[in-house]
């Protein structure tokens, strides 16, 4: 059972939420996440903008000399009878919270390519001790056939076999250490580290638990599907404030001046005249775009919720075939080896089938390795398309196991 965790499982985790805070911190500190974080700014600058005011007050003053001396003091203000303002707050706010979704789905995807890369790195990493514990095996295989060809015990057949196995066993190393060198090559380039700080949790935790939600329903919180929904309603502000658009507003004035001994003051009153740019194409466009983005919206939530039903399917089938191997496998690997070994120094199999049985049993090792990578990848894009990473890591950060739920 030692031997089997070494080469299959991580090294035991002291405390998972550990690794958790940790993945936590790493990734909030990622450059990218730092530019994340700096576009929702700058689109929250701008939909605050959209917010303001139309128009500013505008101070005039006035100077004429002639056979009197006229000084004039004037104050104007634009008057958005229409509720442009009103409309591009609508606007503003609709556009703050699609920013919000964008950034939250662009930090989500961020965090499975870094999970990812820590989980193909654990998968590496195993699989690279387990072949090399294979090497180890063969060549102590061939040493202890060496020793009993000279004593007479064994042909060369044996010998022969034992060659040509542990032979085989350096290509196998070679593509072990290359995949190695790839996460780790990956791993720098996401996480900017050469190997974790803390090792992954354990398999049974890549699985539901706490709040966590395992249905199809969770399509209707789904990023994509949320985005589509929030461009409907900015396309609809964007037709209501087409519409205001179109109207024109006055602007009032006052002027209080002198002129000569005399006091004066005036009003004025402005109107611009729709008659050449009437704003016709700009709502007419508005209106197109927004029939557009209700027309695909239906097709949008189709296509979500049938990503989300797949990416649960996916990881239910790869859970249940990780939890088969495991039950089959899994307990057995640990002691396989060794009952081969005495098994065919007691003469009861021939060197062949030795041979046979350690390769059955590093395919099956190799198996379970990728099983177990294939369903934290599956289990990662899930919780992509439902929008409940945060929430996974935000249960394991708090040492909260919770009651798993049916996967």
């Amino acid at each position: 059972m030692a031997c089997l965790a070494v080469l299959l499982a991580a090294p035991a985790a002291a405390d998972t939420s550990t690794w958790a805070r940790w993945v936590s911190r790493e990734m909030a500190d990622l450059p990218a996440s730092r530019a994340i974080e700096a576009g929702l700014q700058r689109d929250r600058a701008e939909t605050r903008a959209q917010a303001q005011p139309l128009y500013n007050p505008e101070l005039n003053v006035g100077y004429e000399n002639s056979a009197e001396t006229t000084r004039t003091v004037g104050l104007g203000q634009t008057l958005d009878w229409s509720g442009k303002a009103r409309s591009g707050a609508r606007l503003g706010e609709a556009r703050a919270q699609l920013a919000q979704i964008r950034a939250d789905k662009a930090r989500a995807r961020l965090s499975v390519e870094v999970l990812s890369a820590l989980a193909a790195y654990d998968a590496a990493q195993a699989r690279l001790r387990g072949v090399r514990e294979q090497e180890q095996r063969l060549s102590d295989l061939l040493a202890l056939v060496r020793k009993r060809e000279r004593a007479g015990d064994l042909g060369q057949v044996d010998a022969q076999l034992s060659y040509l196995a542990l032979s085989r066993t350096q290509q196998a190393l070679a593509d072990a250490e290359s995949d190695a060198t790839a996460t780790t090559t990956r791993l720098r380039a996401v996480l900017d580290k050469a190997a974790p700080d803390y090792p992954l949790p354990a398999a049974d935790r890549w699985a539901p638990s706490g709040t966590l939600v395992m249905d199809a329903v969770r399509a209707e919180q789904s990023y994509d599907l949320r985005l589509a929904r929030l461009q409907v309603m900015v396309a609809e502000r964007q037709v209501e404030l087409a519409r205001k658009q179109r109207r024109t507003d006055p602007s009032f004035g006052v002027t209080f001046g002198r002129e000569g001994e005399d006091n004066l003051w005036g009003l004025d009153f402005s109107l611009p005249l729709p008659l050449f740019n009437t704003g016709k194409a700009e709502y007419q466009a508005a209106l197109a775009d927004g029939d557009a983005r209700r027309a695909l919206l239906a097709q949008q939530q189709r296509a979500m919720s049938a990503g989300v039903e797949g990416a649960l399917s996916d990881y239910q089938q790869r859970r249940d075939r990780w939890r088969t191997w495991r039950d089959l496998s899994g307990n057995r690997l640990a002691d396989a080896a060794d009952l081969l070994h005495r098994t065919w120094q007691l003469g009861e199999i021939t060197t062949q089938d030795y041979l046979q049985g350690l390769n059955q049993r590093q395919d099956a090792l190799l198996a379970g390795i990728a099983l177990r990578e294939s369903m934290q990848k599956a289990w990662l894009e899930w919780l992509y398309q439902s929008a409940q990473l945060d929430s996974w890591i935000e249960t394991l950060a708090a040492g909260n196991r919770g009651q798993g739920g049916q996967s």
